[in-house]
């Protein structure tokens, strides 16, 4: 069994490629290509493996880690803050998909 727990946060990008010459940024990602970047308000969906006897328990466990996720990213800049990520670690076994929502209409999703 998979529930999914979601929860919204704002954040800050940027939209450029480094190895892109300022003009090439300009022209690809137009206003959106600036030194702080620009923000959004994202939603975060992770699905969890749980057995029917755990929901319960494992919809407050989960809830929480979600929860610290998104507090940690909150009125943050990403491009700052998610390299700190390499140490944090979700239980592997727990974890069924990630999707995060940039839009309606554009996200990324990783299922495991």
């Amino acid at each position: 069994m998979i529930i999914y727990l979601k929860k919204s946060f704002s954040s800050a990008h940027f939209y450029t490629q480094k190895n892109w010459s300022e003009e090439k940024n300009l022209e690809t990602f137009g206003r959106c290509h600036t030194q702080f970047g620009h923000g959004h308000n994202y939603t975060l969906e992770v699905g969890f493996h749980t057995a029917p006897s755990m929901i319960t328990s494992d919809r407050k466990t989960c809830g929480e880690i979600l929860n610290v996720l998104t507090h940690r990213l909150d009125h943050e800049h990403l491009n700052f803050v998610i390299p700190e990520f390499r140490d944090k670690v979700l239980p592997p076994e727990k974890i069924y998909s990630v999707k995060l929502n940039e839009m309606e209409d554009l996200w990324t999703e990783i299922r495991a």
